[in-house]
């Protein structure tokens, strides 16, 4: 038999990006004004006509043809000259175009839109993140430098810079890298060996010229045109760090410096350049006082962890729609009228999957609100409260929507059978590029530290202004919707678990984890209410689903595990305590004094 006679599989087709997404439709109608959503809708549906055309061909070329995405580098030239010539394929260059002509760096520092210009930006970079072969993150790192400059840079930097950063322009946009990992210490800035001394001794101010010396493990822009680096201008420690903006090459083309040792071979992110770099007398410009270098840099952290959520939930957005668009198409039982959609089992599997990415969409989108916010709005006009929770919010959305996202990534792919294991289906991209989310900007474990400083340097109020929120949530809706009466006794009792655990964050090293957990079911059940009272005060069709989900959310089951932890824990006497950290590191690394 040839191919084309017998059965032939209908393919799958996707929804439309923008319109064809409900719970995101739903969202932004209810956190947009009428007129700046108005506007906001009509820029998303001529987008996404964009992405189903010019983008997604160049993804479905990136699934089909991998090798092609690829980047290179070439270090010498024929006659010896070091060049390090770095070859980024067609598609990227194309895509990085497309990031700046549809300004999503430019939207949040334009402001046209206000305190919504981060909800604007955010949905256009959600809905191209499943196509855009991880564009995103020079992208993120370009926002978090535009950021910083705006916040600490001279008005010399400032007027130089952040035009080219934010320019829609793509033959003139700049994009911006972020150098802090070394070999010593990862994560942990404070083992930096990069050096840097000042130009003229005389010069040590913001502006200021200083030669760098080192070596930066991970560059993932390695394309840009600045980086944001990390150096030593004093003593051991992070304080003794300071920051600097450094431009890749002079104005002849030339290297600043900066030298590719080579390029890493990755997991995922193919079309990525990232490398390790040697930086050997680059010239660089203080960026904020001497040994501010770590405060100074926490803003670009601060954005790239909302990019990284919103990647997490965006694969996981594509993942779906790729399972119900082949539970429309596949029939199944013997039967060529009997589709996959209407097996129950099936559906339940899969509406598993859509209760974490509206838990984690609404999380998201209600932290990159926050930022908004915090950057439109005089200071008057924001309280304390808001300002603390965007701070401990931040590392927890990042934290929960690599963990819960790429989590049912596999899972849609078995919705799909033999065909979710083929490449053209897009499923081993989605779930080799999601799971860089689960490192980069911080694993778990460092976020959940990043938690307990909050929780410590705010002596406490981060928790408690958080617990005063998610309190005046509960208590508007529970007068609108009586039946959530069982649901809010268990998130109120969830609440006051978190406040009597903060205490003892930084005494129990097993307790931050869990927490970090804790408070992201707690924060995205109360925006999953939000929704839920807006969509029944609004008399909205989906009404009663949005209710639905909140209390299926709460009851969820990994919810249950990430409270019961965190009892469990809090239940330890020290004794017990230290005999469970000792069996788990028994466990893990074997009997301690066992011969081998």
């Amino acid at each position: 038999m040839r191919i084309e006679e017998g059965f032939q599989q209908r393919p799958i087709s996707l929804p439309p990006a923008y319109t064809g997404d409900e719970p995101l439709k739903a969202l932004l109608v209810r956190l947009l004004p009428g007129n700046v959503h108005r506007f906001v809708a009509a820029d998303l549906e001529r987008f996404e006509h964009r992405i189903a055309g010019p983008v997604r061909a160049l993804a479905n070329t990136a699934d089909s043809l991998p090798a092609t995405i690829e980047p290179s580098v070439v270090q010498f030239n024929q006659f010896g000259q070091r060049v390090d010539h770095l070859h980024t394929s067609e598609a990227w260059r194309t895509l990085k175009g497309i990031a700046a002509d549809e300004g999503l760096v430019a939207i949040p520092f334009e402001r046209r839109e206000g305190e919504f210009s981060r909800v604007y930006a955010f949905a256009k970079a959600y809905l191209l993140g499943p196509d855009g072969l991880y564009v995103g993150c020079p992208i993120s790192m370009t926002d978090g430098c535009a950021r910083v400059l705006e916040l600490a840079g001279t008005r010399e930097l400032r007027d130089k810079f952040i035009p080219l950063l934010c320019s829609r322009d793509p033959d003139k946009a700049y994009t911006a890298g972020q150098w802090m990992t070394e070999r010593p210490g990862g994560s942990d800035v404070a083992l930096t060996e990069t050096v840097a001394r000042p130009v003229d001794p005389l010069k040590a101010q913001p502006g200021d010229q200083f030669l760098l010396d080192g070596f930066k493990w991970f560059s993932s822009a390695t394309d840009g045109d600045v980086a944001l680096a990390l150096a030593r201008t004093g003593g051991p420690g992070s304080r003794g760090l300071s920051l600097f903006l450094v431009e890749l090459r002079d104005k002849d083309g030339h290297t600043n410096g900066v030298y590719v040792h080579r390029l890493k071979k990755k997991f995922g992110t193919k079309a990525l350049p990232t490398a390790e770099l040697e930086i050997r007398g680059a010239v660089g410009q203080l960026v904020g006082p001497l040994g501010s270098g770590v405060k100074s840099i926490t803003s670009v952290l601060n954005i790239t962890r909302l990019w990284s959520a919103m990647s997490g939930v965006a694969a996981l957005r594509r993942a779906l729609d790729l399972a119900k668009g082949f539970a429309r198409v596949r029939h199944i039982a013997g039967d060529l009228d009997s589709l996959l959609q209407d097996n129950a089992m099936h559906t339940s599997a899969l509406a598993q999957s859509e209760l974490v990415h509206r838990a984690v969409l609404h999380l998201a989108f209600g932290a990159m609100h926050l930022l908004g916010r915090s950057e439109a709005l005089p200071a008057a006009q924001l309280d304390d409260g808001e300002t603390l929770r965007l701070r401990l919010l931040t590392p927890v959305v990042k934290a929960f929507s690599a963990e819960l996202s790429t989590s049912e990534l596999p899972r849609l792919m078995e919705a799909l059978g033999g065909q979710g294991y083929m490449t053209e289906n897009q499923f081993g991209r989605l779930i080799a590029d999601a799971n860089v989310e689960r490192i980069w900007e911080g694993t778990t474990n460092v976020l959940a530290l990043d938690v307990v400083r909050v929780v410590l340097q705010t002596k406490g109020a981060a928790i408690e202004h958080f617990v005063r929120w998610a309190r005046a949530i509960l208590s508007t809706a529970q007068a609108s919707i009586p039946s959530f009466s069982s649901t809010f006794t268990t998130l109120e009792t969830r609440l006051a678990l978190a406040s009597s655990a903060a205490p003892r964050l930084s005494s129990n090293p097993r307790l931050p984890r869990p927490f970090l957990f804790l408070l992201g079911f707690v924060a995205s059940a109360a925006y999953l209410v939000e929704q839920a009272l807006w969509s029944t005060r609004a008399r909205r069709p989906e009404a009663q689903l949005d209710a639905w989900v909140v209390e299926r959310w709460v009851a969820d089951g990994k919810a249950v595990e990430a409270a019961a932890a965190v009892e469990r824990v809090l239940g330890e006497s020290e004794g017990e305590a230290r005999e469970a950290a000792q069996r788990e590191r028994d466990l893990v690394y074997g009997l301690s004094g066992a011969k081998l």
